[in-house]
C-alpha cells in the first residue's frame, strides 16, 4: 500500500509517486488524513470532556487539511520559480498529498492523551505531558516528508526544499501574530 510506503521507505515511495502519482490519489490521502484525524479528534474531546470549540476544530480539521495542501502547493511552486523550477504545482499536489496521513499518528496520541487525563488518576497529568512531547517527532515526520515531496518533484537541494518545506507554516504564523496584534489593539482601545 502507498500510504505505508511513504512511511516506511518514504525516499524511494515519494521518488516513485513523483513519476506516477496523480491528482486523485493525493486528494484521497487528504481526505483519509483529515477524516481519520477528524474521528479521532472528536474521541479525544469526548472522553477528555473537553469543550464545544475542540469540537468545532475537530469538525474542521479535513477542510483545514485541504487548505493547507493548497496553500503549501501555491506556496511551493511561487518559491520553486526562484530557481526556475516553476509549474509543477500539480505533480507536488499529487506526492504531498501522501503525506498527511501521518497526522493519523497525531491524533492518536491526543487519544491517548486524553485516556491518561481521564483516567491516568494522580500520574495522568504527568503522562499526558509526556505524551504531549512525543507530538513533535510527529511534526518533524511530516515536515521531512514534505521536503523529500519538494526535492523529488522540483528537483531542488535539500536546503532549498526545506526552506520551501516551511513556508506555509511562517505564512500561517505571520497571519496569527497579525490577527493577535489587530485584536490586541481592538482589546487596548476598548473595542472588544
Amino acid at each position: 500500500m502507498v500510504l505505508l510506503d511513504v512511511v516506511a521507505r518514504p525516499r524511494r515511495a515519494i521518488a516513485g509517486l513523483s513519476e506516477t502519482a496523480r491528482l486523485g490519489g493525493g486528494a484521497t490521502a487528504v481526505a483519509i488524513g483529515g477524516l481519520a484525524s477528524l474521528g479521532i479528534a472528536v474521541a479525544a474531546n469526548a472522553i477528555a470532556g473537553g469543550s464545544g470549540s475542540g469540537l468545532i476544530v475537530a469538525l474542521l480539521l479535513p477542510a483545514l487539511f485541504f487548505l493547507y495542501w493548497a496553500l503549501q502547493a501555491w506556496l511551493v511552486d511561487a518559491a520553486a520559480a526562484t530557481l526556475g523550477r516553476r509549474g509543477r504545482r500539480g505533480p507536488f499536489l499529487a506526492v504531498s498529498g501522501y503525506t498527511f496521513p501521518t497526522w493519523i499518528a497525531y491524533a492518536l496520541l491526543s487519544l491517548v492523551e486524553a485516556l491518561a487525563l481521564r483516567f491516568g488518576g494522580a500520574g495522568g497529568g504527568s503522562l499526558s505531558s509526556g505524551l504531549a512531547w512525543l507530538t513533535l517527532p510527529v511534526l518533524g515526520w511530516f515536515l521531512a516528508l514534505n521536503v523529500i515531496a519538494v526535492q523529488e518533484v522540483y528537483d531542488v537541494p535539500a536546503l532549498n526544499a526545506f526552506a520551501f518545506a516551511l513556508l506555509p507554516i511562517a505564512v500561517l504564523t505571520t497571519a496569527l501574530v497579525i490577527v493577535l496584534f489587530a485584536l490586541g489593539a481592538l482589546h487596548a482601545a476598548h473595542v472588544i
